[in-house]
């Protein structure tokens, strides 16, 4: 018996021998030349025809065995008889009895059983046909031992061809990167964790942990046993280890397992085994996508031809470029003819990530900037707009989260007014084309501080547009307003596939609640085909469908996860938090509204930018700088604005 710890040596660390690079080559080559065959060739025809060969080949070597390659006159018109009628025979028979019903490519033990269950029907024919008309039949006086010697020929010939395939398969299987895994479990359940994860051309298994001390140091399905799962510890410190996977939910230590995998930043995965499954041990839930919710709704990956002509050779400027809806700008723009593309955020992290993402791509012709700074920051911002010369600015920069903001609401109108306010003036004084700001559809008549703040970051965007009017060469600035973006940063579907993930119950604030809502690519490109029409303060609104009930969003999302709702994974109301509504209008009653030249954006035409609205701009300003919370909010309820405080709902339960 080998030593353990040699085992794990061997199997945690030492590259592949040189007999496997050799095997995996001459599997390569093989393959590839069994790629090149015609697809035809691969049908149940053909596969008639290789066995019926073999059957001749089999009969053949049988008499020659038989009779030391010297087969009497008096035999040989039998064996002739008999290498024509056997290759129909016995394909025949297999077929009907379902040995053609496996793919070659996959031959296992079980696939074996059944071709030599199937095959030996003919041979038991031969058998009967030998011993009750041998004297009436001239055809049937062939030598039993012949009969039984063409039935292991055809064996080990069919066989080995069934196991030639299904290894020139496994040996081509892409190698490069692969993850190195280390498979837990017990006696009764490595096997079929070996054999699902065989599949799999991404994964190398490199060891074997069993409870079991007779297993230690022996192989399963060519994998070394190397310890007992306490072990686990002192093999991840080798490093050479980058997924865990738990073959067995009924092991005791699994919570211990996870850990360790943890602190040693490998991946671990639960894999579990049927009996697992049935016997109640795990319960089977898929990764469902934030976008999958969506997933009836039809669109177009091609951007429109006039958006591609309007930012043909133009320098494009999106601020809050490292969040959600930014770095989707950021993507969709850079697939784009621009000249350059300026990414601003202040958080450097997410301006990293995108800028990395985007300068990855071969495809990629435009110049890439990636800018740390703040909206807020006049200097800053001037700073850039000069070295640069934006011709696009997408303003995407703002702050969103109702709640926070209700607590926060002097940095709410700091940001979002008067963040936008030092955009909206320099895309004007270093006459950028065109400016787009991005609202919400929480600034129509507003009951919470974010929606107010975009209220009044719409209003000031109108009333610098009809400022400068529409004077050729002047900069073109509108805002364009949508919903809930499922699968944003802290959106309430992100929210929800964690809560899943976890096992928590869903926490859903009034079960009347409804919300409209668009996937973030769709957001975008929308966005981008408002940009382009000829705007003067211009509000647009985004055809998003039919709103949405957040339970039934909810009972959606458990359903796509593979579990059941109200018995997984519970559903529990909390009721309202503060500045939230039951449901959300897309336009004041007031509001007209006029179809534009894209299908799916809608111009609404509002109400003047009311009197007294600058004078109040000053006063919140000038609020907010002091942090006065109270003053702040007072003076967001007493502007021109529609903003109605709303009470506070009481908080109710329910399942």
């Amino acid at each position: 018996m080998e030593n353990p710890d040699r085992a794990a040596e061997i199997s945690v660390s030492e590259p592949p021998s040189s007999m496997s690079r050799l095997v995996r080559s001459a599997g390569t080559r093989f393959q590839g030349m069994v790629e090149r065959l015609p697809r035809r060739f691969f049908n149940r025809s053909t596969q008639f025809a290789l066995d019926a060969a073999v059957c001749v080949i089999s009969l053949f070597l049988a008499y020659q065995l038989r009779f030391d390659a010297a087969v009497p006159p008096i035999h040989r018109s039998v064996m002739w008889a008999w290498m024509l009628l056997l290759p129909v025979m016995r394909p025949a028979l297999m077929w009907a009895l379902g040995g053609y019903d496996r793919i070659w490519r996959y031959f296992n033990m079980h696939d074996g059983i059944v071709l030599a269950g199937t095959a030996f029907t003919p041979t038991l024919f031969m058998i009967i046909v030998r011993y009750t008309l041998w004297r009436e039949l001239w055809v049937a006086r062939l030598p039993v031992s012949v009969i039984l010697i063409e039935y292991g020929a055809y064996m080990l010939l069919a066989g080995g061809m069934r196991a030639l395939r299904r290894l020139s398969f496994e040996a081509a299987r892409p190698g490069g990167a692969r993850l190195r895994a280390l498979i837990i479990g017990s006696e009764d359940t490595l096997p079929a964790a070996l054999r699902q994860v065989s599949a799999q051309a991404e994964i190398s298994v490199v060891g074997l942990l069993a409870p079991e001390p007779k297993l230690h140091g022996l192989r399963i399905g060519g994998s070394w046993v190397l310890d007992d799962p306490k072990a686990l510890g002192r093999l991840l410190a080798a490093g050479a280890v980058d997924l865990v996977l738990i073959a067995d939910a009924s092991l005791p230590s699994i919570g211990q397992m996870v850990a360790t995998a943890t602190e040693f930043g490998v991946d671990v995965r639960l894999l579990p085994s049927a009996g697992d499954v049935i016997k109640g041990d795990v319960r089977v839930s898929a990764a469902a996508k934030p976008e999958d919710v969506l997933s009836e709704r039809v669109t177009t990956t091609e951007p429109h031809e006039k958006v591609v002509e309007a930012f043909r050779s133009r320098v494009v400027l999106i601020t809050g470029a490292g969040g959600s809806i930014g770095s989707e700008l950021a993507r969709q723009v850079a697939g784009l003819p621009v000249a350059s593309i300026l990414l601003l955020d202040r958080d450097e992290n997410s301006i990293f990530e995108v800028n990395r993402e985007i300068t990855a791509r071969p495809e990629l012709k435009a110049q890439v900037f990636p800018l740390v700074g703040d909206i807020r920051d006049h200097v800053r911002l001037q700073r850039i707009f000069e070295q640069y010369r934006p011709h696009i600015v997408l303003h995407a920069a703002a702050y969103k989260h109702v709640p926070v903001m209700e607590e926060n609401c002097c940095e709410a109108v700091l940001n979002n007014v008067f963040g936008t306010r030092e955009v909206t003036e320099s895309a004007i004084a270093y006459h950028a084309e065109r400016m787009l700001m991005i609202s919400t559809d929480k600034a129509v008549q507003p009951t919470s501080v974010m929606g107010a703040t975009k209220r009044c970051a719409e209003l000031l965007v109108q009333a610098r547009a009809l400022q400068i009017g529409r004077r050729r060469g002047d900069t073109r600035m509108a805002c364009v307003r949508f919903g809930n973006v499922v699968g944003s940063r802290g959106s309430v579907v992100p929210i929800f596939l964690r809560q899943i993930a976890s096992g928590q119950p869903l926490t859903i604030t009034d079960p009347e609640m409804t919300r409209y809502f668009m996937t973030i690519p769709e957001a975008v490109q929308l966005v981008l085909q408002a940009s382009t029409l000829g705007s003067s303060g211009e509000i647009y609104m985004l055809d998003m469908g039919d709103p949405m009930k957040i339970t039934a969003l909810a009972q959606k999302l458990v359903e796509m996860s593979g579990l059941r709702p109200g018995k997984d994974v519970e559903i529990r109301f909390v009721g309202a938090r503060p500045g939230e509504k039951l449901e959300e209008k897309l336009w004041s009653e007031e509001a007209k509204v006029s179809p534009t030249f894209f299908r799916r954006v809608l111009s609404i035409e509002g109400l003047a930018v009311p009197d007294g609205f600058e004078q109040g701009l000053e006063r919140l300003e000038a609020a907010a700088i002091s942090h006065d919370e109270s003053n702040v909010r007072s003076l967001l309820e007493s502007m021109p604005i529609g903003f109605r405080k709303q009470a506070k709902a009481a908080a109710s339960t329910g399942s």
